[in-house]
């Protein structure tokens, strides 16, 4: 709906025009009317119109003047003047002002009613215009910034070839940097999957873009530009500034305020890696690659931080022979989790420790990353159990934050086997428990499907165990092999048939799966001391003793 104003001083045509045409029919609404020049022009700063209609002459401001007012106000405004003289000066600044119409009185109804659809009209083709445009507009806008964000995913791969990287494509992507002495600063929210389990795409890529704002803010003095690259990963190149210490400082600095920023406004924690600041553009590669390295290191110093790669590769290397067999460990303690030998994983940890410890120069944080390994393997044993972290220690708890919590090797090491032990004893409880269940489902298998020749392979398949496997923990669970306890199961039912029915004994050994009655009868008189027709006459005398 659109909006128009109407002036006049006379009011009787005040009131014809507002009122004698159903301007709603057409899409429009008046909404104020005026009797003078200042009365009109504060109803257009009042109600902002589409459309104004007004007289010429008019006490306070000429409906010229009002015009020139409100073109200074809203040029977009359509108007339409008339009046009672018809000298051309008039109509020649009507046009000068880009009036839609100039009307002489006596107005007629469909006159006005033609230029005001008239005004219409050109409204809203202006406004498909100025929309046709913004899409536009729009368009590039996100075509250049995903050109944008692919030409410095290309640099941070290392894709662009020489030729092509220089300040030129800098200009042509709308990026404002110098092609020299670029750093990377690498950006990943901490605990990612659990957050985005709990989120939607549309939320992950909100924060993402609050949080480049926070960059932003932070950055600002800096040429730079900021980009997500991975779903996790928001990278920004960098110019240095300062002589290279000094600027190292810097940003370190300026980390640690985007992170404390973006806990306190987006309630999240975020760690940031940095790379060296290399000279040329062609090396931006080795700088981004060396943040992600840095924020790997996340496992040894913990989550929410600002890691410099220099600052963690400083280490004295000799050692690092110690840990060429931890793969092997790590395999080991995983069998012996899983039949739970606590006793064998134990003394393994203690030869473990015992040649680590030799070596005093092996920095602290890299024994964590081993007990950070080890407790992954910990915790995929339980998880193949079904068994969750809150049992071991009967409250709710974060074990790797219990584990950055431990100050030296022997605190470490005694804790980890302390939750190794508690592990190893409910593994070793499950165990049972499923053992028992299993045997369970292979006897009531049985029972239900004795009437054939049952095999050891056929229930192990139904109960999911190796045959191999089952025949041993049934024979534990119910004190006979599988084959007694089938015969058994068999042996009950003749019994039970002889008693119960007129059924010739060939046909019971069918229904029970035999093939030969000689071979029924021998297991049956092996079982209960007499054959099948003795079995039923001894029952039937019986019978008639107690009737």
């Amino acid at each position: 709906m659109l909006k128009m104003i109407i002036a006049d001083d006379e009011q009787i045509i005040l009131d014809g025009l507002s009122m004698s045409v159903d301007w709603k029919s057409y899409g429009i609404e008046v909404v104020s009317t005026a009797t003078n020049g200042i009365e009109a022009l504060e109803a257009v700063k009042q109600y902002e119109p589409d459309i104004m209609m007004t007289d010429i002459r008019m006490p306070g401001l000429s409906g010229i003047e009002l015009i020139k007012r409100i073109k200074e106000i809203s040029p977009s405004i359509k108007t339409i003047l008339f009046s009672a003289f018809q000298e051309f000066q008039y109509a020649k600044e009507a046009i000068t002002l880009e009036a839609m119409a100039y009307i002489t009185k006596p107005l007629k109804k469909e006159d006005v009613i033609k230029e005001v659809l008239k005004a219409k009209e050109r409204i809203y083709q202006e406004r498909k215009k100025v929309e046709h445009r913004n899409k536009l507009e729009e368009l590039h806008r996100k075509s250049l910034a995903v050109i944008r964000e692919s030409f410095c995913n290309h640099i941070i791969m290392g894709k662009i070839p020489s030729m092509e990287m220089n300040g030129k494509q800098f200009d042509l992507y709308g990026i404002h940097m110098r092609e020299k002495d670029i750093g990377v600063m690498t950006f990943q929210i901490d605990n990612f999957e659990t957050f985005v389990k709990d989120s939607f795409d549309s939320t992950l890529y909100m924060v993402q873009i609050k949080m480049i704002e926070i960059i932003n803010e932070v950055m600002a003095s800096l040429d730079k530009i900021i980009f997500i690259s991975y779903r996790n990963e928001i990278v920004m190149l960098y110019n240095a500034k300062e002589e290279y210490k000094l600027m190292i400082q810097t940003m370190i600095k300026k980390g640690e305020k985007i992170k404390v920023r973006i806990e306190e406004r987006l309630s999240i924690k975020i760690s940031i890696g940095m790379g060296r600041i290399y000279p040329q553009l062609k090396d931006v590669k080795n700088s981004y690659e060396e943040s992600l390295k840095a924020l790997n290191y996340r496992l040894i110093y913990g989550q929410n931080i600002v890691i410099y790669i220099e600052d963690v590769e400083n280490h004295d290397s000799s050692s690092n022979h110690i840990f060429d067999d931890l793969n092997n460990t790590l395999l080991a303690v995983q069998n012996l989790l899983l039949i739970g030998d606590y006793d064998n994983i134990s003394i393994l940890i203690h030869e473990k420790a015992s040649a680590i410890y030799q070596y005093k120069s092996v920095p602290y944080y890299y024994i964590q990353q081993v007990y950070c390994q080890l407790l992954s393997v910990l915790l995929r044993s339980l998880n193949e159990f079904d068994i969750q972290q809150d049992e071991l220690l009967g409250i709710p708890t974060n074990l790797y934050d219990q584990l950055f919590k431990k100050s030296t090797y022997e605190e470490l090491q005694q804790w980890y086997l302390d939750i190794v032990k508690r592990a190893c004893k409910r593994i070793s409880e499950r165990k049972e428990e499923c053992i028992s269940h299993t045997v369970t489902l292979g006897i009531e298998y049985i029972k239900n499907n004795y009437d054939r020749d049952l095999s050891l392979t056929e229930v192990a398949d139904y109960v999911g165990l190796n045959p191999s496997y089952f025949s041993r923990v049934f024979k534990i669970e119910t004190g006979t092999t599988f084959v007694e306890y089938v015969r058994k199961v068999k042996i009950e039912a003749a019994m039970s048939m002889l008693q119960s029915s007129s059924k010739k004994v060939y046909e019971i050994c069918e229904e029970l799966g035999y093939n030969n009655v000689q071979y029924f009868s021998n297991i049956f008189k092996n079982a209960v001391g007499v054959t099948p027709n003795e079995y039923r006459k001894v029952n039937e005398t019986y019978s008639k003793i107690d009737n």
